[in-house]
């Protein structure tokens, strides 16, 4: 059996080794950037949330058995992956506030491990329960932007 750490739970770690890691190199904090970063990271979160509200399937990322529905509309014909992406421009928006190059390379290290642990999986568990109808999905439609 394997063990899936909630994403949120993922970004809390990583936030927290980018406030504790020394950095390699310092650049200068843009407050509007980071303002951006979460702006845009909450609209696309809310939004991306809100759709599968709206069809009433799991958001659950650790139970993908309980998925009902493929949402393809709205934000989802942009991205397979916004939920993800939300919390990844979050992250960015931190690692900009510290102003630290090792904080952006936790990022790469989030991304990588999401893209690993989170999002394969799901996407083997969508082709079984959606076939060809996700297959067409996500030729279409790129896995973060």
């Amino acid at each position: 059996m394997t063990i899936r750490i909630p994403p949120p739970v993922i970004v809390l770690a990583c936030a927290v080794v980018m406030w504790w890691m020394p950095p390699l190199y310092q650049f200068p904090r843009y407050e509007w950037l980071v303002g951006l970063c979460i702006l845009i990271s909450g609209l696309m979160g809310w939004g991306s949330l809100w759709q599968f509200w709206q069809v009433k399937t799991s958001v659950d990322p650790i139970r993908l058995d309980k998925t009902s529905v493929l949402v393809v509309r709205g934000i989802y014909q942009f991205s397979r992956n916004p939920m993800y992406l939300s919390l990844a421009l979050l992250l960015l928006a931190w690692s900009l506030w510290l102003g630290s190059l090792s904080a952006v390379l936790v990022l790469m290290v989030f991304v990588f491990c999401i893209n690993q642990c989170q999002i394969k999986p799901e996407e083997r568990q969508l082709e079984k329960l959606f076939g060809e109808d996700y297959l067409n999905y996500k030729r279409k439609v790129r896995r973060w932007l």
